[in-house]
């Protein structure tokens, strides 16, 4: 819990709030702002990817992936590693 919290607040806080203000600046208010929900649609995107990826075979009652390395083996076998 502690790891991933430390992990979350690194990613958050890193270089993204840093560098923001002076993309924002280089862009300019309207391609800054497309640019901004370009990149929260991917991330969106991925994140439901991964969400998916947390139970194999059924959404609800199927088996659980705790790691990473656990839905690779799930969906793809242990052949592709």
């Amino acid at each position: 819990m502690w790891t991933a919290s430390a992990h979350v607040i690194t990613a958050v806080i890193g270089s993204g709030v840093l560098s923001l203000p002076w993309s924002m600046a280089q862009l300019g208010w309207v391609a800054g702002s497309v640019t901004l929900f370009l990149f929260d649609v991917v991330t969106y995107y991925t994140s439901a990817l991964l969400a998916d990826c947390y139970r194999s075979d059924d959404a609800v009652t199927g088996k659980r992936n705790y790691t990473y390395m656990e839905a690779v083996q799930s969906y793809l076998g242990t052949a592709c590693l």
